[in-house]
């Protein structure tokens, strides 16, 4: 039996075993021991006492009663103490008769005290008493005894004949002390055996509940966040647990154009089809920049760069996104005329600014992490006024991008919608510097355009792997990124 809440030692365990343990051994000791015995003897009062043989038979009787009422008592009896001291009472009156009898033969020397050693035997070896019981019980069944055979002492032989006795009843209580003894350091040390096995297996259960909800939470992460994100929150090299707080982010929405015309009018396998490419390319780009996906809306995404890791370059970051996005989508042309049966032109919006970044929600049902703030509507709201396949950002991020040689266009002032009380020029974004670099991100060696995910190996153990062939990235080969 084991026992959950607070931490329980093996002499606390053993207490509450005890009174199982009484009834278990009360059971043995009635029914086996003390009644059949205490009636099997009477022949020997035929032998030995034939006068008294109808008294002792009325004395031994008197077994039946009281073990039948110590086992109901027993039976309702729930605390250790309490059993203990029933017991205690029952072998205290089981040696009772015996006494009586040795009380009522006129040779003080006579054997009838070996009977009490049986007692002991039956009582004070197999039943669980506490050294104070063991003392107690012990004067109980042998304390009579000496009263009597001292009482009736007349000369020196009876004084041989006593001692005598005594040397065998000293020997049986030395002997039932000892198995007591020895029986319950058994009992502890399987106790303790028992309480150590529970703790490992809580210890186990807590290690692999511990390592599902890693294994949920950073396959959760993973649709957010990029690989090299998720690596560094699992190393510890970035904490994002610590709660909503404030953050320079660059927000950016992409939009498809017409899609809902499209969903009507094609078959829903189809619309499938292409929603999921048309996601795939997305989040994957968005991923290889470490731009942290918010949410879906729809068949658009928003997403946001510079949290949970912060680049000096974040807005270009965002913006090389957005024209690799474009450009990824066009080179996949034909699967879209296929499919699509046109061409697929998507609309985006990015804005920077400040927002609100952290978990939001109930941590028992449903957390994400996410940003709110303007920049984040804002970005919804210049796609709304995007041509097809056109890129609009705000002013802030005009002003970085010229600075950095990007191609911007301004196409004048316009009232955003939930933004009126502000004077907004809108830019568009044309295209990259000429030479700059795509983000580093951890690609796999054999398939192309596959950015490696988070994902466990065969051992457990998380590593960098390819979705499409499986390949997992070695840490003697982990990419600076990874290894930062």
């Amino acid at each position: 039996m084991f026992f959950t809440g607070k931490e329980i030692t093996s002499s606390e365990l053993r207490e509450h075993e005890v009174v199982e343990e009484i009834r278990s051994v009360l059971n043995v000791i009635a029914n086996w021991m003390a009644v059949p015995l205490f009636l099997a003897f009477w022949v020997a009062d035929l032998i030995y006492v034939p006068q008294f043989k109808w008294p002792f038979l009325a004395l031994r009787l008197t077994i039946i009663p009281l073990c039948f009422v110590t086992k109901k008592l027993i039976e309702r009896e729930q605390t250790a103490l309490r059993a203990r001291s029933i017991l205690a009472l029952y072998v205290g009156l089981v040696a009772l008769p015996i006494n009586v009898m040795i009380a009522m033969i006129p040779d003080v020397g006579t054997g009838y005290y070996a009977g009490l050693n049986l007692v002991a035997i039956g009582g004070l070896s197999f039943i669980p008493f506490s050294t104070s019981f063991f003392a107690g019980v012990a004067l109980a069944i042998y304390l009579p005894y000496y009263v009597v055979v001292f009482a009736k002492m007349q000369n020196l032989q009876d004084a041989w004949a006593i001692a005598l006795n005594s040397f065998f009843i000293i020997g049986s209580i030395v002997i039932c002390f000892l198995i007591r003894f020895f029986q319950e350091k058994l009992r502890i040390r399987e106790l303790n055996s028992r309480l150590a096995l529970k703790s490992e297996i809580a210890n186990r259960d807590n290690i692999i509940r511990a390592k599902t909800e890693e294994a949920v939470r950073l396959n959760t992460l993973s649709t957010q966040f990029s690989p090299q994100v998720v690596q560094a929150i699992r190393d510890g090299r970035v904490d994002i647990e610590k709660g909503v707080r404030r953050s320079q982010i660059c927000a950016i929405f992409v939009d498809i154009v017409g899609s809902t015309e499209r969903v009507v009018r094609l078959d829903q396998a189809k619309v499938d089809l292409v929603l999921a490419r048309f996601m795939d390319t997305v989040v994957t780009i968005f991923l290889k920049y470490d731009i942290t996906i918010d949410k879906f809306q729809g068949d658009g995404i928003l997403a946001f760069a510079n949290d949970p890791i912060r680049y000096g370059d974040f807005v270009q970051r965002t913006c090389l996104a957005a024209l690799e996005v474009r450009e990824a989508l066009r080179q996949d042309r034909e699967f879209y005329l296929m499919n699509w049966k046109k061409e697929m032109q998507i609309r985006v919006g990015i804005s920077a600014g400040y927002a609100n970044v952290g978990f939001y929600g109930n941590k028992k049902f449903f957390r994400s992490y996410t940003a709110i703030g303007a920049p984040l509507p804002f970005a919804s709201r210049l796609t709304n006024l995007a041509e097809p396949n056109q890129i609009l950002i705000d002013s802030d991020i005009a002003q970085t991008l010229e600075r950095e040689n990007f191609i911007v266009k301004n196409i004048g002032e316009k009232v955003i919608k939930g933004f009126e009380d502000d004077q907004h020029f809108v830019f568009e974004l044309l295209r990259s510097p000429e030479g700059s670099k795509e983000a580093n991100a951890a690609h796999c060696p054999h398939c192309v355009d596959s950015v490696l995910h988070l994902d466990t190996n065969a051992q457990g153990i998380f590593v960098m792997k390819c979705r499409q062939c499986r390949y997992e990235l070695a840490d003697t080969e982990k990419s600076p990124m990874l290894r930062a």
